[in-house]
């Protein structure tokens, strides 16, 4: 039951094969989260040029919680990495309209 309710709350561990597991149950350690609210978790890339989030509070797998927060800025990171170019561009863009 376990392994089945893994999957279904964090899809990117759908194709991992678990070989064990230990449940810890803190009542009060987190947040409960109601049902359908992760689509308004903000995305780390925003609308914003050159603005980007990280935190457990943003979208990625799993809850409000050190490993979401982790996992938000290893998002945040690649989301920063996939805009250095166009980031770049914009930079030299400034440059020139100064220059001018």
């Amino acid at each position: 039951v376990l392994r089945l309710q893994v999957r279904q709350l964090f899809p990117s561990a759908r194709n991992l094969n678990v070989t064990w597991h230990s449940l810890v149950k803190i009542g009060q350690s987190l947040y409960r989260e109601a049902p359908g609210v992760d689509p308004f978790r903000p995305d780390q890339a925003t609308p914003v040029p050159n603005f980007f989030l990280a935190g457990s509070y943003t979208k990625q797998d799993y809850i409000d919680s050190m490993e979401g927060a982790t996992l938000s800025g290893r998002q945040c990171a690649a989301a920063v990495l996939k805009a250095a170019p166009l980031l770049e561009g914009a930079k030299q863009q400034e440059k020139q309209v100064v220059a001018v």
